[in-house]
């Protein structure tokens, strides 16, 4: 009579399927992370240059081009972003941190928006009224739900987090590779927040070694 062996993890849980969730949290939190930064330092080299600019074939004549490789980096990163994320929201391991993309996107933007609205790249001096008025906008947009979610987790109400992380379970269940859908434990949950960290980390500098092949420029952001 044979058997099979089931090879646990050192947190307790089935091998294959703890290795193939994490690696997909793993390389998904790295793109979706070097997106962010790609996206952000591309609009900030546009911002650099008075807020817009044009490329391609037009039917009017190019008075301000784009930063070389700008275009396709925010193309890139905005519909690879999504699909990363996308991905990432059905295989996340540990905090599923998917909902966070929106104030992390709109308070980044907004704050490059403020900075340079009161310190503009030309020098000049005064504030920047249109660019003040999207940065106010942008940290509303993206700082409202954050503060909303805080308040509904805090609570203890059902939020759509966990709604969607319900779903998310369902759909593994029932379409995952024989089922093995990875619990929730508290030793799981530790082990998927530290390994996202390090792939924002990851991400991060990806998106800045990224940008900086496809500009052929240097990157300096000075904060503050």
């Amino acid at each position: 009579m044979t058997g099979t062996t089931r090879t646990e993890s050192p947190v307790g849980l089935d091998s294959s399927a703890l290795v193939r969730r994490s690696i997909v949290t793993f390389l998904c939190m790295i793109g979706i992370a070097a997106a962010f930064a790609t996206l952000f330092l591309s609009m900030r080299s546009v911002m650099d240059i008075g807020g817009s600019c044009a490329s391609g074939n037009v039917p009017f004549e190019i008075t301000r081009p784009c930063p070389t490789g700008v275009p396709g980096l925010m193309v890139g990163s905005i519909f690879g972003g999504l699909i990363l994320l996308g991905i990432y929201a059905f295989n996340a391991i540990g905090p599923n941190l998917t909902l966070l993309a929106w104030p992390v996107l709109f308070l980044s933007l907004g704050w490059s928006f403020l900075e340079y609205a009161f310190s503009p790249p030309d020098g000049s001096g005064g504030i920047v009224w249109g660019w003040l008025i999207c940065g106010i906008l942008f940290v509303l947009m993206g700082g409202l739900p954050l503060i909303f979610g805080i308040k509904l987790a805090i609570d203890g109400q059902e939020s759509r987090i966990s709604r969607i992380q319900a779903r998310r379970k369902a759909v593994a269940n029932r379409y995952g590779r024989g089922g093995t859908e990875v619990p929730a434990t508290r030793n799981v949950w530790i082990f998927g927040l530290v390994l996202q960290l390090v792939a924002m980390g990851v991400g991060i500098w990806v998106g800045i070694e990224l940008f900086e092949w496809a500009t052929a420029s240097n990157v300096s952001v000075q904060l503050g």
